[in-house]
C-alpha cells in the first residue's frame, strides 16, 4: 500500500546515493525530510562503488529505470555535480547468451535506448590486441560511462537541504518504532525523531536494524550481504587513453577504463553473489592474493598488453542482495511495522539506478498508485518472493549485472 497523501514528514535512514536521491525527490515535492546517517554522506558502500552507469538490462522495467537514470546523469547540473563521464561500454557475448542479447537489443531499442551492434574490428579500435576468439555477438552502448559516487550522493543531499531537508551525519539509528499514524527512530545518543513515516535505505544493515527494533527473524525481508572486490591497476602506456568499459561475461569479469590511465577490475561471477557475508565482520582485508592473481589473469588473457599493468589498490564493498537480484521497495506493515518502509536489496544496481529509486519511493510516499507512476513500483513488493512473481533476467550464468 502507498503512503496516504496526507503524509507530510518522513525520516530517511541512510545517506548513500539511494537515500539521498529519495530525500531530494521527496523534498522537491514539499515533504518535510529528515535524513540520518551514522557516518558521512556516501561513507558506506556507495563510496566503494565502481559507479558505472549503463542501460543494458534484460528486464523491461529495470531497463526503463536505467534509461531514466542515465538521462538524469546526463542532465545532473539541475541537481549538482555528479562527475558523470561518458565513455561507452562494450558487451561481447557467445553461445546462448549471444542469441539472448540479440532479442534483448530489440527490447532496448523499443524503449529508446541506443545500443549498436558492432564488429570485432570496431572493438579493436579501442583494444588493438584483444582476444576475440569467443565473441559471437557484440553490442556497444555509446552513451554509458561512470560517475563519482560520493559527489552524486552529496549533490542530492545538498539539493535536498536547499529545499528544506534536515540532514544529520554521525548519527546512528539503533531502533525503529512503528505506530498506527506515525513512526519513530531512536539514536545511539538516546535522542528520538518522529515523523509520519520512516524509510530505511540502509543497504546491508537493514535486517540488523529491523532485528534490533524487535522484529522476529521469520518476519525479516529476504536480504543478505555479499562482498565484491575491485582491483585498481595503472595501465601500461600503450593502453592509456579514454576507452569504454569492457564487459567480459565469458570470463565473469568487467574492466572499467577510468580516466586516461586507471582500470578497475570487478567480478561478474554469480557464485560470488551467493556467498553470504556477516556484516558485523571487517572486510578491509577481504581481498586475497589469489583473487588478485585470478582477475589479473582474466584481463591479461583478454587484453594481453594489460599484462604490464601495475596494481594501485584493491578495495572491498558490500552488495545488499535479494533472491532475484533486484530491489525490495515496500511497506513493512505486513511484517508488523506500520509506517515503516524499506528500499533495500539493491543487489549491485544501487548507484546506477539511484535516480529512479528516488522517484519510485517518492511516488509511493505521495500516494501515486503504481499504475500511474513513472515506474510500476508494485513489482518490487516483498510479496513477490512468496507468490512466485520475482523479477526475471533473460541471461544465465552472469552475476548481478543483469
Amino acid at each position: 500500500m502507498p503512503f496516504d497523501k496526507s503524509v507530510r514528514s518522513v525520516i530517511i535512514v541512510g545517506g548513500g546515493s539511494t537515500g539521498c536521491s529519495i530525500a531530494y525527490n521527496l523534498a522537491i515535492r514539499g515533504v518535510k525530510v529528515t535524513l540520518l546517517d551514522r557516518g558521512n554522506i556516501a561513507s558506506g558502500n556507495t563510496g566503494k562503488s565502481s559507479a558505472l552507469v549503463r542501460t543494458h538490462y534484460s528486464n523491461r522495467l529495470i531497463a526503463s529505470m536505467a534509461l531514466y537514470s542515465i538521462n538524469q546523469f546526463n542532465n545532473f547540473n539541475m541537481v549538482g555535480y555528479s562527475g558523470f563521464t561518458r565513455t561507452g561500454m562494450v558487451f561481447p557475448f557467445n553461445g546462448n547468451n549471444a542469441e539472448t542479447a540479440r532479442k534483448n537489443r530489440d527490447m532496448l531499442l523499443e524503449l529508446g535506448i541506443h545500443e549498436n551492434e558492432i564488429s570485432v574490428s570496431q572493438v579493436r579500435e579501442f583494444f588493438p590486441d584483444i582476444d576475440s576468439s569467443d565473441f559471437d555477438y557484440i553490442l556497444y552502448e555509446p552513451e554509458s560511462g561512470y560517475a563519482d559516487p560520493v559527489a552524486t550522493a552529496s549533490a542530492y543531499a545538498n539539493a535536498a537541504r536547499a529545499l528544506g531537508a534536515e540532514i544529520y551525519t554521525g548519527t546512528e539509528v539503533t531502533k525503529v518504532e512503528s505506530g498506527r499514524k506515525s513512526a519513530s527512530v531512536y539514536l545511539a545518543s538516546g535522542k528520538k525523531y518522529s515523523a509520519d513515516a520512516v524509510i530505511l535505505a540502509t543497504n546491508t544493515w537493514t535486517n540488523n536494524l529491523l532485528r534490533s527494533s524487535g522484529l522476529d527473524d521469520s518476519m525479516l525481508p529476504p536480504l543478505y550481504a555479499s562482498v565484491h572486490d575491485i582491483i585498481y591497476v595503472r595501465r601500461p602506456e600503450n593502453c592509456q587513453g579514454i576507452k569504454p568499459t569492457l564487459w567480459d561475461p565469458q570470463k565473469s569479469a568487467y574492466y572499467k577504463m577510468e580516466g586516461e590511465t586507471l582500470t578497475a577490475i570487478g567480478s561478474l561471477d554469480p557464485h560470488i553473489d551467493k556467498q553470504v557475508f556477516d556484516v558485523t565482520k571487517n572486510i578491509e582485508d577481504h581481498v586475497t592474493d589469489s583473487y588478485i592473481e585470478e582477475y589479473l589473469a582474466k584481463i591479461t588473457e583478454r587484453i594481453p598488453s594489460m599484462g604490464d599493468a601495475s596494481i594501485v589498490a584493491a578495495i572491498s564493498g558490500l552488495y545488499d542482495m535479494s533472491p532475484d537480484g533486484q530491489a525490495i521497495i515496500d511497506s513493512m506493515a505486513s511484517n508488523g511495522m506500520e509506517n515503516v518502509y524499506i528500499c533495500a536489496g539493491l543487489s549491485g544496481h544501487g548507484f546506477k539506478l539511484s535516480p529512479a529509486y528516488g522517484v519510485i519511493v517518492a511516488d509511493m510516499v505521495t500516494g501515486i498508485a503504481p499504475e500511474s507512476s513513472l515506474f510500476d513500483w508494485s513489482q518490487f513488493s516483498l510479496a513477490r518472493f512468496k507468490n512466485g512473481t520475482g523479477i526475471k533476467s533473460m541471461y544465465s550464468g552472469i552475476g548481478t549485472i543483469y
